[in-house]
C-alpha cells in the first residue's frame, strides 16, 4: 500500500504559513523600531523611531506640528504629544510668544519698541521692557565674548547696507564712514535689574538680527516645556532648538547645509541649539562681487569670501550670533571653541583653497 501523500504537503503548507508569519512578525519589528521617521524635513529628522513608537510601555506619542512666517523666516514647531489638542494648545502659545519677541526686536516695525528706542537716543537711562532688556543684555555680552565681531551697534550699517543690495551699487565712502562712526557695542549699557538702557553714542542705533530669532527660539522651547512638551523642537531659518529627542531616539538628526541645495550630512545631538550662518540665500552681487547679508565691522560691508558656519550651543541665544563670529574671524573661533560645551564647524569655498574645519568637540557628522 503506498504511502499518504497528503501529509507531507499539509506539513509542508505549515511551515509556509509559519515561515510567513515570523516574517510578517520580523517586518513589523523593523517598521516599529526602525521606520523612516514621520517628519521629513530635510533638516531634521528623528534617528529611529517616529510616531506612535512605544518600546518601554509609555503612552503612545504622536507627531504634531505647525509652521507659520515669522521675523523674516518661517518658523516650524514640532511636539510629540499624547494629547494632540493639548499640544495644538501648546503650540498657539509659542508662536504667540514669538510673535511678542518680534513686535519687540524687530527693527523693520517702525513701531517695535527696538525701533522706538533707536530714536530715543540720550545718555539717561531710557526704561524698556523685560524682554527687551534681556535680549540686549545677552547681545552685549555676545559683543563682549567676541571682541564685538558680532555687534548688536551695527543698526546704520545695516540700513546703510540694506540700500546697497536694494540699489545694487556700494555705499559712497563718505556715508560707508559716517555710518560705521555710529556704531560701538561699548557705548550700549544694559541695567538688567531695572530694566533700562543708555546709549552713550550720537547717531548709534541698535540691530538684533543676528541674535533675536535665537532667543526667540529658547523662549518658545521654554513655553512647550512648560505647558508639559519636552519633546520639541523649533526650527527659525538656520537656527534649530532642540528639546527632548521623539521617542525611542537618542538625539534628534539635523541636517547641515553649506553650499548647496541638498542636506548631505547630519548631527545626532538633542537638548541644544544649532546654528548655521553663510551666504548660501542672502547675497548680492554688486559690481561682479558677491556679499554676503553678513556685516564685517571692520570695513562696514557685507562678506565676500565664500563661508558657511554651523555653531552647536546650549542654547540658541548663543549659537546664533557665535555663528555670526564664526563666519567673520573663523581662525579666531576656531581657537576659541576648543572645548566646552560650544563647537564649531566652518566650511570655506574658494578655487584655491576649500576648507572644512572643525572644533574637536563638533558632533560627528553622518552622511546621507
Amino acid at each position: 500500500m503506498a504511502p499518504p501523500v497528503t501529509r507531507p504537503r499539509r506539513s509542508a503548507k505549515r511551515i509556509f504559513l509559519l515561515l510567513l508569519a515570523l516574517l510578517l512578525v520580523a517586518g513589523g519589528v523593523w517598521w516599529l523600531f526602525f521606520k523612516p521617521p514621520h517628519y521629513k524635513s530635510p533638516a531634521i529628522t528623528a534617528i529611529t523611531g517616529g510616531e506612535d513608537l512605544d518600546p518601554f510601555g509609555a503612552p503612545l506619542l504622536k507627531l504634531t506640528e505647525e509652521e507659520r512666517p515669522l521675523m523674516g523666516t518661517l518658523f516650524r514647531i514640532v511636539v510629540y504629544a499624547e494629547d494632540e489638542p493639548k499640544a495644538r494648545e501648546a503650540i498657539a502659545a509659542a508662536f504667540a510668544r514669538g510673535e511678542e519677541i518680534n513686535a519687540i526686536c524687530s527693527d523693520y516695525d517702525p513701531q517695535s519698541e527696538l525701533s522706538r528706542l533707536n530714536t530715543r537716543q540720550n545718555e539717561d537711562p531710557i526704561p524698556v521692557s523685560t524682554t527687551l532688556a534681556t535680549v540686549l543684555a545677552h547681545a552685549v555680552a555676545s559683543a563682549d565674548a567676541t571682541s564685538g565681531l558680532f555687534d548688536p551697534t551695527l543698526g546704520t550699517l545695516t540700513q546703510l547696507w540694506r540700500q546697497a543690495r536694494d540699489t545694487g551699487q556700494l555705499p559712497d565712502l563718505p556715508s560707508l564712514t559716517a555710518a560705521r562712526s555710529a556704531t560701538g557695542w561699548q557705548s550700549l549699557h544694559v541695567d538688567q535689574k531695572n530694566n533700562t538702557v543708555r546709549i552713550t553714542k550720537p547717531g548709534l542705533k541698535l540691530d538684533l538680527g543676528g541674535i533675536a530669532k535665537g532667543f526667540a527660539a529658547d523662549e518658545m522651547l521654554a513655553m512647550l516645556r512648560q505647558k508639559g512638551f519636552p519633546r520639541a523642537l523649533i526650527a527659525a531659518g538656520g537656527d534649530i532648538r532642540l528639546g527632548d529627542p521623539p521617542p525611542g531616539a537618542r538625539a534628534w538628526r539635523v541636517g547641515i547645509r553649506t553650499f548647496g541645495p541638498e542636506v548631505p550630512e547630519y548631527i545626532n545631538v538633542s537638548n541644544c541649539a544649532v546654528s548655521t550662518s553663510g551666504d548660501l540665500h542672502q547675497f548680492v552681487i554688486i559690481e561682479g562681487q558677491r556679499f554676503s547679508h553678513i556685516i564685517d565691522p571692520a570695513s562696514g560691508l557685507g562678506l565676500h569670501d565664500r563661508i558657511a558656519a554651523t555653531v552647536v550651543a546650549p542654547t540658541a541665544t548663543q549659537s546664533d550670533p557665535l555663528a555670526t563670529f564664526c563666519c567673520i574671524a573663523p581662525d579666531q573661533a576656531l581657537a576659541a571653541f576648543l572645548g566646552g560645551e560650544i563647537a564649531c564647524r566652518i566650511v570655506t569655498l574658494n578655487a584655491t583653497n576649500p576648507e572644512d574645519r572643525r572644533s574637536p568637540n563638533f558632533p560627528q557628522i553622518e552622511l546621507k
